[in-house]
């Protein structure tokens, strides 16, 4: 005989659901974001916490007992790393070391934690080129963005250049070593695909976060010019401008709805007017340059991604920041 369920039980069992189902479910739209409110702890204290939350793992090679403030109310793991590292006067990129075993991965973490160097590795790291920002100045996490390998040469190191420049990851594996894939990742997040590419010659690679000083190479990156690394002066790996903005596209694509349009027409001005100024002599090309810094159209943008900048920075940077700008102007004035 089927024992009939009272319905005040069914509705006190229902309502416990749906109060699940709502925890659940901020729980899960919470995951990842970061809420940090310090004033002077120590750096390694600000890093761990956004470390444990984020589920990353970050590594610096700043002082870490340096006191820093912080204020950060669920935000992305990437927009609170962007943020420490304007407080700390820092820059810092994605990271993917990678090489034949752990003990290697382990080896060069170590060094780089210890002085920002990577001896005996290659490195490929391709900042975004001034005057190339497809977002307007917002923070997108490099992990998420969409990567398509297309080769053709499998050797790793080839691969990994395509992929460093193509994601803005920093990207290092030893000098000697450069295994041929069996076949290339299928298209997927660069979390995803630099992994499975690692994996598929038999390597061992991780992720991580590196804040830095501003203007450390991180074991010589390649260069702005070209892409060549100061260690590799004789194969310096050639800067691709299609990869580039294959990048550009895909850091896009992670812009609300309503953004994508403008960001895509700003990024095709861009390119026309790069293509133009190539084709000036190097007075022209200044000419060019001087006009557009006079554009009031192109000085709101700056100005406005200049007002975001300044809003992570700390009273202190700030003033120290409009000091500086004082005490140029007056050096320039006094020149003249």
């Amino acid at each position: 005989m089927n024992q009939i369920i009272p319905k005040r039980q069914l509705v006190l069992g229902g309502a416990a659901l749906l109060l699940l189902g709502i925890i659940i479910a901020r729980w899960i739209a919470g995951w990842g974001l970061v809420t940090v409110h310090v004033t002077n702890v120590p750096l390694s204290t600000v890093i761990a916490s956004i470390a444990k939350q984020g589920h990353v793992t970050i590594e610096t090679s700043l002082d870490t007992s340096k006191p820093v403030s912080l204020d950060v109310d669920r935000v992305p793991v990437a927009v609170a790393i962007d943020d420490l590292a304007t407080r700390t006067d820092a820059s810092w990129r994605l990271v993917y070391l990678a090489a034949p075993n752990k003990i290697d991965v382990e080896t060069a973490l170590v060094s780089l934690r210890g002085s920002g160097k990577l001896d005996d590795w290659t490195t490929y790291y391709f900042p975004q080129p001034p005057f190339a920002d497809a977002t307007g100045g917002e923070v997108i996490d490099p992990r998420t963005l969409g990567l398509s390998l297309e080769g053709p040469d499998k050797n790793l190191s080839p691969l990994m250049n395509e992929a460093a420049q193509k994601s803005g990851a920093m990207i290092a594996i030893p000098k000697d070593w450069s295994p041929a894939a069996s076949a290339l990742p299928k298209p997927n997040q660069v979390s995803k695909a630099i992994p499975a590419l690692v994996k598929s010659v038999h390597g061992a690679s991780t992720e991580l976060f590196f804040i830095t000083e501003r203007g450390r190479r991180g074991g010589g990156p390649p260069r702005g010019d070209d892409g060549g690394a100061p260690d590799q002066q004789d194969q310096r790996p050639q800067f691709n401008s299609d990869w580039m903005e294959q990048r550009q596209l895909a850091q896009i694509a992670k812009l609300p709805p309503e953004k994508q349009a403008a960001a895509k027409k700003d990024m095709a001005d861009r390119k026309a007017l790069f293509a133009e100024m190539r084709k000036l002599t190097p007075e022209e090309r200044r000419a060019k340059f001087q006009a557009m810094m006079a554009d009031p159209d192109f000085m709101d943008k700056m100005a406005d991604q200049m007002v975001l900048r300044a809003a992570n920075q700390s009273p202190e940077q700030r003033i120290n920041r409009a000091v500086n700008y004082i005490n140029r102007k007056a050096a320039a004035k006094n020149s003249q």
